[in-house]
């Protein structure tokens, strides 16, 4: 009896040491959410960005992805997609198969595009063209895709390009044909289905005809330009800023609320409003400004550092990171265009809504004084992996579902895209746009 009695009293005690340590876990744990999760409102990775040496994320593969895919079954008629192309079945293809190239591609030799003859011979049969925003070059899109070096593609005279036709196999024993092109030429791979190193299975893709009463686009040039023989619907395009107060203006409440995650403890920020409108949020190194214009502006004061590499694909990656840690970033982002500025590289970013991109037609002013505006509504200046700079619109733009719009019949004989411009104090509808000179967006 005795031995059981101390049995059960070592039991109870065993028990009592399980429960304090698992409740001092859970207090732990809770702590930790408070101070590094709760308190700084999606804030952790960013205090720990603060205090340690930047890790930058893996966004190489981002680079190789295109702003736009157009796509035709071989009839002259092309449909162009500027959403969900990360995900799309399209780009995965498009992907799988440059990748090969690298692996087991053969070179054919040189086209020209520059005349109707060799457009019409990758026009003419199935074909996806990945377009890009700007003049890529050729090493470090090789990198992007996983390799050392670019030579596979330098080593046959493709040093930039700024688009990639893939014409899919038409039966499954026919080789996959692959062009870069730079609007003069096109260099011209093959690859066999099963190939050694890098074999595909999906080498044969089907691409539906488009009607010729549906919504489409012809080749014009190097370009296209879009029809629409009946005209088409589309719906209406609406702005919201989340910075805003209930009564339309901006407040240091309504703004403060928004940008906690720029800060390592946003309870910390101090506030205050200088000269001509300008709402100001300060902590540690950094500071938060929005504008008069509705434009949002960080700026971390921190030492750049060199414990992350200062290459270009590795500043990407941490200009891709940081906009994704931004809550209000809503609309898909493509790259538009980059630039060296000393040690740093800035990265001009495009939107896109409802299948359609989005553009500023003029250049966005921030406010009276402002002698730098904005060229894209995104743009993100990195110094060896670390955002020192960043400024976008304040605002992201949703389809109106309850509204929609006629186009009238398309028939135009330029090279034109279509598309929302973005006019400050005006209503963004859909309409053509022509593409600068040399770029495609």
């Amino acid at each position: 009896m005795k031995n059981s009695k101390k049995n059960l009293k070592k039991i109870i005690s065993s028990l009592k040491s399980i429960c304090i340590i698992a409740l001092a876990g859970l207090a732990v744990y809770q702590i930790s959410q408070l101070w590094f999760v709760n308190l700084t409102n999606r804030n952790f990775f960013l205090y720990l960005e603060a205090r340690f040496p930047p890790a930058v994320p893996d966004g190489r593969s981002a680079w190789a992805q295109p702003f736009r895919i157009v796509y035709g079954a071989g009839d002259g008629r092309f449909n162009i997609r500027y959403s969900d192309i990360e995900t799309s079945d399209a780009w995965e293809f498009g992907a799988n198969t440059i990748e090969a190239i690298f692996h087991d591609g053969h070179f054919v030799g040189t086209v020209e595009i520059a005349n109707p003859a060799g457009r019409f011979r990758i026009q003419s049969r199935p074909v996806f063209i990945y377009e890009y925003a700007f003049s890529i070059d050729a090493e470090t899109f090789a990198m992007s895709m996983g390799r050392r070096n670019g030579t596979a593609l330098t080593n046959h005279g493709v040093m930039h390009f700024n688009s990639i036709a893939v014409q899919p196999s038409t039966t499954t024993d026919t080789n996959v044909r692959v062009f870069f092109m730079d609007g003069i030429n096109a260099w011209e791979f093959s690859i066999a289905p099963g190939g050694r190193n890098h074999p595909i299975e999906n080498f044969t893709v089907y691409i539906p005809p488009i009607k010729a009463e549906d919504k489409h686009f012809v080749a014009v040039g190097n370009d296209f330009a879009p029809r629409a023989e009946v005209g088409f619907n589309y719906y209406s395009i609406e702005s919201h800023n989340p910075h805003l107060a209930a009564h339309g203006d901006p407040t240091f409440s309504s703004i403060r609320a928004q940008i906690g995650v720029f800060f390592s403890n946003p309870a910390t920020m101090n506030q205050f409003s200088g000269v001509d409108g300008v709402y100001t949020f300060t902590g540690q190194n950094t500071t938060v400004r929005y504008l008069p214009f509705d434009v949002l502006e960080y700026r971390s004061y921190r030492s750049a550092g060199r414990t992350a590499p200062g290459n270009l694909l590795s500043d990407f990656s941490a200009a891709l990171a940081f906009i994704n840690a931004d809550p209000n970033v809503i609309n898909e982002t493509f790259l538009m265009d980059y630039d060296v500025a000393g040690t740093a590289h800035v990265f001009y970013f495009g939107l896109t809504v409802g299948d359609f991109p989005l553009w500023l037609e003029y250049s966005w002013y921030t406010g009276p004084n402002c002698r730098e505006p904005l060229t894209a509504p995104i743009e993100v200046t990195v110094d060896h992996g670390r955002v020192v700079h960043y400024r976008r619109l304040a605002h992201y733009f949703h389809i109106d579902e309850l509204s929609w719009f006629d186009m009238e019949t398309l028939d135009i004989e330029e090279a034109f895209a279509l598309g929302f411009p973005i006019v400050r104090g005006q209503e963004t509808s859909l309409q053509p746009f022509i593409a600068p000179q040399g770029e495609t967006y």
